[in-house]
């Protein structure tokens, strides 16, 4: 344990960047109650659908939260309810509670408590938090036996997913310095979706909501996983962090005396109202000068530092490359499983029974893998040798919670002997040779987890005697790879699931260059929001601000004909000139409404083209109705047959920004898919219906096998009819030779 003095001198330096931007406060009275602010953080919040499950003594589950830069903690509690094993010993099995290595609370096990659910409130010291925290609930189990083993399954603890961490912290006076952007607005240390107000003057043209479109990507591709939300105001003071678009001639009421400016500007002040609350101005003297400015926010961020900063260039000289996302996996060469966490300590573990590692990776969704023999995995890792090769010590690995291959740790320490291992398909069966893995393909999608647990046994020695394996480690080689090389990029469409869970077609290029969006003219405030956060969210999926992007409020041919284009509460009457010979299958006018349906042909969700009448219409529905309506449609351009068009329509602007928001709810994603989906109330409807057609590109000869295998018997029939060809030439070939060889006879 550290002594006071050194314990004293770690928290200051935790807590020094925080105070490094801090202003300097007068009087030393009671607080300002608007400095106060309450959290409740519950394990479900904190990425726990489920309930914690410990299975064995001196077994840890973790739990990971952060503390934003302009909070400090001043107290905090663990609301902990649990359910222990009712065979553990009451008097030597007990739960330990530590935060970021520091032990906090032994939480006994008792004759009341065990067999029963049981809630204590425990207090978290303050001085142990830092910006990123861990808290490690450890069970220590012993059972009512002479002979006894620590794996035994009947030592566990249930933890409700239900349990709440309780931060009551104190806001802090940061000082207005460009150098610590992102945060306030956006702070990586927050888990919790990002809310940022984006303000307006009343006066609000096209190219201003274009510059803060940008400003919505810029800060959703540095919000990633977490969800975005860019509440719209017009004139009026937001009560919390917040954006403003500032023009000379076009500024919100509270700020119309603030000084104009001659150039592109980025500026950080304090809120006229509020001393906790800072507001990021975005000004130029014009729109021109204001996407300038926006632009040298999203590219040029760690050059920024001081309250004001003028920027005079911010261009992209080299264009990107489809495909070259930074949340997206590489294809055009091995990736190391190094590169794919944030911190190469995830990739190492310890403890008998340890949490699982886990490695994220988003696989963009047209990869064609039809007929993979599998995704290969060159898997390397350590660990500490267990006793002999004959215990049940293990490597289990499991992709989307889908199990997927275990293996036996034995007395070497490392892999193992040189062995292949090729993880079947769902058509293949068991083969051998080689070092890799290989990933089923029928798993690989757009969002993939693969988990990798390790188990140690305990070590038996006599009738009744149980050595503890102590605190073995293992650790997976950062230099481990996985190859996706060698697939070509082919997709069926219209597919809306890859648009809801990666934004395809438009994340295609990660600066969203070959998208237009389309929004209608004079867009009210809930629209403009549902174009922020649609935009941010495609943003995210890449982890790049989408600079880019093009914005339109009409259709324009000539600049749509090379394009995705992602429309936006626009009336489909709007385009009834492009779209004369593919109307979609959901016309929605106000209270009209219009659907093709197709037959009910099952579950096509995952196998649209299992049956050739899945995209045929069946029926045809007509209706007035005035109540709350969305929908998501995909169809084909009407400008070009390799390009996409995403409409997102509502009767009334706060339906379409309910389907807007449905891309942030994960519960939401799995149910919307092919052509048309429906959004009513908390309900979705989708369906495969109308044309299909095909985006990318493939070799000729597997286009060929690719679509013939669709239809076997014309596949047969083809191959008869080439058999016969071949048949009639060989043929004549051969009655030629002999021909010929007959009139050299003749002649001799």
């Amino acid at each position: 344990m550290l002594n006071a003095k050194v314990l004293s001198l770690l928290v200051w330096l935790v807590m020094f960047p925080v105070f490094s931007f801090a202003e300097e406060k007068s009087g030393s009275g009671e607080p300002d109650p608007r400095s106060l602010v309450s959290e409740t953080m519950t394990f479900t919040s904190l990425g726990f659908a489920d309930s914690l499950d410990v299975q064995g003594s001196e077994t840890s589950v973790y739990l990971g939260f952060g503390s934003r830069l302009d909070r400090i903690v001043k107290d905090a509690e663990l609301k902990l309810d649990f359910i222990s094993s009712p065979a553990l010993s009451e008097v030597l099995s007990h739960l330990k509670i530590y935060l970021n290595g520091e032990l906090q609370h032994a939480v006994p096990v008792t004759e009341l408590n065990k067999g029963q659910r049981d809630s204590v409130r425990l207090p978290l010291d303050p001085r142990y938090f830092s910006d990123y925290n861990q808290l490690r609930i450890e069970l220590v189990g012993h059972l009512d036996q002479e002979c006894w083993n620590p794996s035994d399954p009947a030592i566990w603890a249930e933890i409700s997913q239900a349990s709440e961490v309780v931060l009551n912290s104190r806001r802090v006076r940061l000082s207005n310095d460009l150098s610590i952007l992102p945060a306030p607005f956006f702070d990586r240390r927050d888990f919790s979706k990002l809310t940022l107000p984006v303000v307006f003057g009343p006066d609000y043209e096209i190219d201003t909501v274009y510059a803060a479109t940008l400003a919505a990507s810029y800060f959703g591709s540095q919000a990633k996983w977490r969800g975005v939300n860019f509440p719209v105001l017009i004139d009026k003071a937001p009560e919390q962090h917040a954006v403003v678009m500032l023009t000379n001639t076009n500024r919100p009421a509270f700020l119309v005396d603030f000084p104009e400016v001659d150039e592109p500007t980025l500026q950080i002040i304090t809120h006229p109202d509020n001393p906790y609350v800072k507001l990021l101005l975005i000004q130029g003297r014009d729109s021109e000068q204001l996407l300038t400015a926006v632009r040298g926010l999203a590219l040029g961020s760690e050059l920024l530092s001081g309250p004001v900063a003028t920027i005079s260039k911010a261009q992209q000289i080299q264009p990107r490359v489809p495909y070259d996302s930074p949340s997206w996996i590489r294809t055009d060469r091995p990736v190391k499983l190094g590169e794919l966490v944030d911190d190469p300590m995830v990739l190492q573990v310890e403890g008998r029974k340890p949490s699982d590692i886990s490695v994220s990776l988003r696989v963009p969704p047209d990869l064609f893998t039809w007929q993979s023999r599998g995704i290969p995995l060159d898997l390397r890792y350590r660990y500490s040798p267990p006793e002999n090769d004959s215990d049940d010590s293990s490597l289990s690995m499991s992709i989307n919670g889908q199990f997927v291959e275990a293996f036996s740790l034995t007395t070497k320490g490392i892999n193992g002997e040189a062995k292949r291992v090729r993880v079947p398909l769902l058509d293949d069966g068991f083969m051998g040779g080689g070092d890799r893995i290989r990933i089923p393909a029928f798993q690989v999608g757009s969002l993939n987890q693969m988990s990798f647990r390790f188990a140690f046994a305990a070590v038996n020695s006599g009738a009744c005697r149980t050595i503890p394996a102590g605190s073995p480690r293992a650790i997976l080689e950062a230099d481990s790879t996985i190859d996706f090389t060698g697939y070509p990029h082919y997709i069926e469409m219209p597919n809306l699931q890859v648009f809801a869970t990666a934004g395809y077609p438009f994340t295609r290029m990660a600066d969203l260059s070959d998208t237009a969006v389309v929004i209608p003219p004079s867009p009210s405030p809930i629209l403009i929001e549902s174009l922020l956060e649609t935009v941010g969210y495609l943003s995210a999926s890449v982890a790049y601000p989408g600079m880019g992007l093009t914005l339109l409020d009409r259709w324009d041919k000539k600049v749509l004909a090379d394009k995705d284009i992602l429309a936006i509460g626009v009336d489909p009457s709007m385009a009834d000139s492009a779209l004369e010979e593919n109307q979609p299958a959901l016309l929605l006018r106000k209270s009209q409404r219009s659907i093709n349906r197709p037959q009910d042909l099952g579950n096509l969700r995952y196998f649209p083209w299992s049956e050739d009448g899945a995209w045929t219409t069946a029926e045809q529905v007509s209706l007035n109705a005035n109540g709350a309506f969305g929908a998501l449609i995909g169809m084909q351009s009407p400008f070009d047959d390799e390009r996409s068009v995403v409409a997102m329509l509502g009767t009334r602007d706060q339906d379409l920004l309910d389907v807007t928001r449905s891309l942030n709810t994960p519960g939401r994603l799995p149910y919307i898919f092919g052509s048309v989906a429906m959004f009513r109330g908390d309900s979705v409807a989708s369906y495969i219906v109308g044309k299909p057609y095909f985006v990318g590109h493939l070799p000729l000869q597997t286009l060929i096998w690719y679509h013939f295998s669709k239809h076997p018997f014309i596949l047969a029939a083809c191959a008869l009819l080439l058999v016969v060809l071949l048949t009639i030439i060989l043929w004549r070939l051969l009655a030629v030779v002999a021909a010929r060889r007959l009139q050299v006879d003749d002649d001799e």
